[in-house]
């Protein structure tokens, strides 16, 4: 399946080349965190939490470490995620888990905030979410990285956002 996200462009730091470096505005994320922001008020910071693979529930409590949760990936924030994971090979080949489930009531996914998932294209692969009661968690998923609702027991990496 061919990526089908537009590129979009992200800020993932700065870099000051010619420029005196206290006109330069530092990122306003912890460290090992990226900033997602369109703009300089809001930061969205976001980790790709790859230091060992495990359930939804493992990942999502190793976020909550962090003082974060797992990311809640609405509008142009997904493409730009897709975008920034397809610029860093080592990513391309691993699956992510997301802030979404619905573990709660069969058929209604929620992110982790309570609200609800919008569902459908353009976040979701086109036969997902399909797993019933053994797929209530989901995931960015190798080669396309649409939404999947994924095996309840499946061990991959994650993506946190404070």
């Amino acid at each position: 399946m061919k990526f089908l996200f537009r590129k979009t462009a992200r800020p993932l730091g700065t870099v000051a080349v010619g420029i005196d470096a206290a006109a330069v505005t530092p990122n306003p994320c912890p460290d090992g965190f990226v900033n997602f922001s369109m703009d300089a008020s809001t930061p969205v910071c976001l980790k790709f939490a790859m230091y060992g693979k495990g359930t939804w529930e493992n990942q999502r409590a190793f976020c909550k470490t962090l003082g974060a949760d797992l990311v809640i990936l609405e509008g142009n924030l997904h493409d730009q995620v897709v975008e920034y994971i397809n610029d860093h090979e080592y990513m391309t080949d691993e699956g992510f888990w997301i802030g979404g489930s619905d573990a709660a009531q069969e058929g209604h996914f929620v992110w982790v905030d309570g609200t609800d998932m919008p569902m459908g294209t353009p976040h979701w692969y086109i036969t997902q979410p399909n797993g019933g009661t053994a797929q209530n968690y989901v995931g960015l998923y190798t080669p396309d990285f649409y939404f999947h609702d994924l095996n309840n027991d499946k061990k991959i990496y994650s993506i946190c956002q404070i």
